[in-house]
């Protein structure tokens, strides 16, 4: 009986995180969902790489001065989700030139981490295909070039296929850690 418990929990990552408890340490080449309503949780684990000396991308809804001073971030490049025009702001809509900026940041830095907030301000500029297709893209980058990704979202916000469709290549980690 007990082979065949390491056998499904080998394969099995719902199952391993049901026995075992969820994954504590992010690893590099993942992409990491935290279900929150706040990008608080994402960012405690993005601040604690950061600490470890990996460089550092956030692409929020939240203004860039406010993310600074909140999480004391120097030295991480941060890129505004907005419609307003100016340095480092994108327009949600235009999902490719997010896209260029998070291939740009992985290509020149070394050990790096990215963060994502925003993803339902996304929805409401692109279709949910789009925004998928994009959160994709991002994690094979983030797997060729040995990164971490931290997704923050409000699952309330998506409908639970869709959260199945963007779990399915993401470990999903807990908010608090």
């Amino acid at each position: 009986m007990l082979p065949f418990l390491l056998l499904v929990a080998g394969e099995d990552e719902l199952f391993q995180s049901l026995l075992f408890g969820r994954r504590k340490e992010p690893e590099e080449g993942r992409s990491y969902i935290i279900k929150e309503r706040k990008p608080d949780g994402a960012m405690s684990h993005f601040v604690k790489m950061i600490g470890r000396g990996y460089s550092g991308l956030v692409i929020t809804r939240q203004h860039p001065d406010n993310v600074l001073r909140k999480y004391n971030l120097n030295g991480v490049r941060l890129v505004w989700l907005s419609t307003t025009l100016g340095k480092d702001y994108i327009d949600p809509h235009n999902l490719s030139s997010i896209t260029n900026v998070a291939g740009l940041f992985l290509q020149d830095s070394g050990k790096s981490a990215m963060l994502l907030d925003g993803i339902e301000y996304l929805m409401v500029h692109n279709d949910f295909g789009r925004v998928l297709k994009f959160v994709e893209y991002l994690n094979e980058l983030v797997m060729q070039r040995q990164a971490v990704l931290f997704i923050s979202l409000d699952d309330r916000a998506f409908e639970p296929r869709q959260i199945a469709l963007l779990e399915r290549n993401a470990a999903v980690l807990d908010a608090v850690s």
